[in-house]
């Protein structure tokens, strides 16, 4: 997790929310939703060579004498990706010039009016306080998610986590771990970051992004079971989507989700191709045949008047399906090969 990506959650539309800048939009509304890294002043006319992008660029307009002059700047920053123009009213002008206004509204560049008693250093410190207070809580986060990789493989315990835990304010008897990608907002509780995996201890009252893996919920010293169970349920949910919770896992279909396509190849080639082939050649419906045997628990009987066949015609399909793939659909190990061939492979 980086730096920038966090910082750039500020947007133009936020920076006029703070109350200690005092801005007034001017012109380019359409633009409020620009992300904001960094504040730069200049008077020169065509700042973009020292520009960076997602710039709030600060001016008190010594350089735009004229129309020409305020087009000219305005698509120097529009050019150099920086997000909006701060313009210091009271000391060269007491407004901010028309002809500047119009042109950021044609080019979508929100344009704002910083107030006289308002130095355009307070912008620079207030981001530098921004950017440390960022960094110091993505390494607690780095930390954090470390810890809680600790605690899931068994080297260290969850007890390790109290005293934070008591800080959030959760509830010690129902503690679960949500595992999802990174999130770009803040969320409740005890959040950790590892690689493009976030842990979060919390509750189940809470709503989070999909795909996301939850945990069982439990006491603190059942911690790591829940963040065992978070993790390969996020590893479901990123292929599946939606929220995946560690109680689905125990499943016959849930094992099918985790497989990957690597895994799942060797049974769609050595034992789903050869039926659909025989399938497609003969006319024949072996195929169906082993996905209503497989539906039925392997019972013959019920199979037969499922499909309204004689049981000898079923026993004579399920020979040529061991044949054909070297499985014996009654023997409960090859039935589980063919179950994985038939329901998590392709099959037509």
């Amino acid at each position: 997790m980086t730096s920038e990506p966090a910082v750039l959650r500020l947007t133009v539309r936020q920076l006029l929310e703070v109350p200690r800048f005092r801005l007034r939009l001017v012109a380019g509304e359409s633009g409020l939703d620009r992300p904001i890294r960094w504040a730069h002043s200049t008077e020169l006319l065509e700042p973009g060579p020292y520009l960076r992008g997602n710039e709030v660029v600060l001016t008190v307009g010594a350089a735009l004498r004229d129309a020409d002059s305020c087009v000219a700047f305005a698509g120097s920053v529009k050019a150099s990706r920086a997000s909006a123009i701060g313009y210091g009213v009271g000391d060269v002008t007491e407004d901010v010039p028309e002809a500047l206004s119009r042109v950021c509204e044609r080019l979508g560049l929100p344009l704002m009016a910083v107030p006289p008693e308002i130095p355009f250093l307070s912008f620079t410190e207030w981001f530098a306080e921004r950017l440390a207070s960022t960094h110091d809580e993505r390494h607690e986060r780095e930390e954090t998610g470390r810890l809680l990789r600790m605690i899931r493989e068994g080297h260290a315990s969850a007890e390790v986590l109290r005293a934070r835990i008591d800080e959030t304010g959760l509830d010690h008897g129902s503690l679960l771990a949500i595992a999802m990608d990174v999130p770009e907002n803040d969320l409740p509780g005890l959040l950790g970051v590892d690689g493009d995996t976030a842990i979060l201890i919390g509750s189940e009252e809470h709503v989070w992004a999909e795909p996301a893996g939850v945990g069982s919920p439990g006491p603190l010293e059942h911690l790591a079971l829940s963040l065992a169970e978070s993790v390969a349920a996020l590893e479901v949910a990123r292929r599946t989507g939606g929220v995946v919770r560690g109680a689905d896992l125990a499943t016959f279909p849930a094992l099918l989700r985790r497989l990957t396509p690597d895994q799942v190849s060797p049974f769609a080639e050595q034992i789903a191709r050869p039926l659909r082939d025989y399938d497609n050649a003969h006319g024949t419906s072996l195929v169906e045949t082993l996905s209503t045997f497989l539906a039925m628990g392997g019972a013959v009987g019920a199979t037969s008047r499922s499909l309204f066949l004689h049981p000898n015609t079923l026993r004579h399909r399920l020979a040529r399906i061991e044949s054909l793939t070297g499985r014996n659909p009654l023997q409960f190990e090859d039935r589980v090969a063919l179950a994985i061939a038939i329901w998590a492979g392709p099959t037509n």
